[in-house]
């Protein structure tokens, strides 16, 4: 979902919309309003030992950097230890996840193109209920739904 016009943005640190994406807090930074929908940029907050499992995107490439804390990456195979200033490339179709491996949140800034597929994923993961563990089959048809496979 391109919109083509994108507008030049300055967001300070604690600004942005924030979203509930299966227990972790996704904090908007450049959205399709902003970036014409090339872009999806957005910082997470990710307890201990939660993240995401392996999987592949059919229509977007994702870069994680990490902030803060201590990640294990799984990428196309491989699991590597991925600590503050660690980048984290993803292509598309190439199988991979991430997971909080410290005792404390972690975070990291995720830079996904093009974005508008990825921000109405994020949208409708963000409407489950948050009081309990979703019902996974409902999860696994929304990723479906938005081309991202669970491997």
């Amino acid at each position: 979902m391109s919109t083509k016009n994108p507008q030049a943005a300055i967001v300070e640190p604690l600004a942005g919309r924030r979203l509930n994406i299966l227990g972790t807090t996704v904090t908007l930074k450049a959205t399709s309003a902003v970036s014409g929908g090339d872009h999806y940029l957005f910082h997470t907050l990710v307890p201990p030992g939660l993240g995401v499992p392996p999987h592949t995107h059919e229509r977007e490439d994702e870069v994680m950097t990490v902030l803060e804390g201590e990640f294990e990456i799984m990428l196309d195979g491989q699991t590597q230890k991925a600590t503050a200033g660690t980048v984290a490339y993803f292509p598309r179709h190439v199988v991979h996840g991430f997971r909080n491996m410290g005792k404390t949140p972690a975070r990291n800034l995720v830079f996904v193109s093009p974005g508008g597929n990825f921000e109405a994923f994020f949208e409708e993961l963000s409407r489950l209920p948050t009081d309990g563990a979703p019902e996974m089959s409902q999860v696994i048809e929304i990723f479906n739904r938005y081309a991202i496979r669970l491997a």
